[in-house]
């Protein structure tokens, strides 16, 4: 590939801003995961919201890597039962050591009442408690019974926070550091004076948000760019050098109303492509525009 033009005045001004934009969400994750030169925070969770894309996936595996942090990753669209699990699991293991929880992307568990009222209560810094009231006696004696090993620790460590009475489950998470990276926003404390009728999902997102460190970062279209533009220059991890990088970025900037998608994600996937077929990947970028 050829030498480029550098970025235009406008390219390296969305840059510069996503620069600060990186730097004020690397300094977030880096509360959350416990490893921030700043004074310690009086709350421990950190909740961070963004429109799609902006990076927050990419920076939170980033810096725990950097800094030799394990998280406990619950990822997606994961059930309230599967997270119960590996919350069980990780304190079993771990019942007084430091545990870095991190929830991604699980918007949809922040849209429910029922669990938004447990993860409520797992992000009280005074009740600190996972509490999860669906029978758990058949799965328990099920993952007991298994010839799995790992089967029979999910076991164990089930059976050790089943409360003696009930069929359900109490984890505490008093040693728990909770990161939130999502697409979802919560209904801010002081909104709730301010709608004719306020919902019970809209009293428990007001109380997580009164519970965590909380950031937001509301981007449009050139902000985001920006600050994609300033994640992919500032890494090593696509496997292309800067020049490569530069095309990449600009031809993004080109064509992101017609992107259909706008994220680490979609740079990965081009970047790809830059890799894998160097002779024709200009055509394979445009043909991506269809997808």
């Amino acid at each position: 590939m050829t030498a480029i033009k550098p970025f235009t005045h406008k390219q390296q001004y969305l840059i510069d801003r996503g620069d600060k934009l990186t730097d004020k969400l690397k300094e977030k994750v880096s509360l959350a995961l416990g490893v921030t030169k700043l004074k310690v925070a009086t709350k421990r969770h950190v909740y961070i919201f963004s429109t799609p894309g902006a990076g927050k996936t990419f920076t939170v595996m980033k810096t725990a890597a950097d800094n030799n942090i394990e998280t406990v990753n619950i990822h997606g669209v994961a059930s309230m039962n599967a997270i119960a699990i590996k919350l069980a699991v990780a304190k079993y293991m771990k019942p007084n050591k430091e545990i870095v929880v991190w929830v991604d992307d699980c918007d949809s568990i922040f849209m429910e009442e029922d669990a938004l009222n447990v993860m409520k209560g797992a992000m009280d810094e005074e009740r600190n408690m996972f509490t999860w009231g669906k029978n758990m006696t058949g799965q328990i004696n099920r993952y007991l019974a298994s010839e799995d090993p790992n089967q029979n620790l999910i076991g164990a460590a089930l059976t050790a926070y089943q409360t003696p009475g009930t069929v359900g489950i109490e984890i505490p998470t008093d040693n728990m550091r909770f990161i939130v990276t999502s697409n979802k926003d919560l209904t801010a404390p002081s909104q709730l004076n301010k709608v004719k009728r306020v919902t019970k999902r809209m009293m428990h997102e007001a109380a997580i948000r009164d519970r965590v460190i909380y950031e937001e970062f509301n981007l449009d279209d050139d902000d985001s760019w920006g600050w994609i533009a300033s994640v992919v220059m500032s890494t090593d991890l696509l496997g292309i050098d800067d020049t490569q990088k530069h095309y990449l970025l600009d031809w993004m900037h080109s064509n992101w109303a017609k992107l259909p998608a706008t994220s680490m994600r979609a740079v990965k996937e081009l970047a790809a492509e830059m890799i894998n077929f160097p002779d024709d990947y200009p055509s394979r970028w445009d043909l991506w525009l269809s997808k």
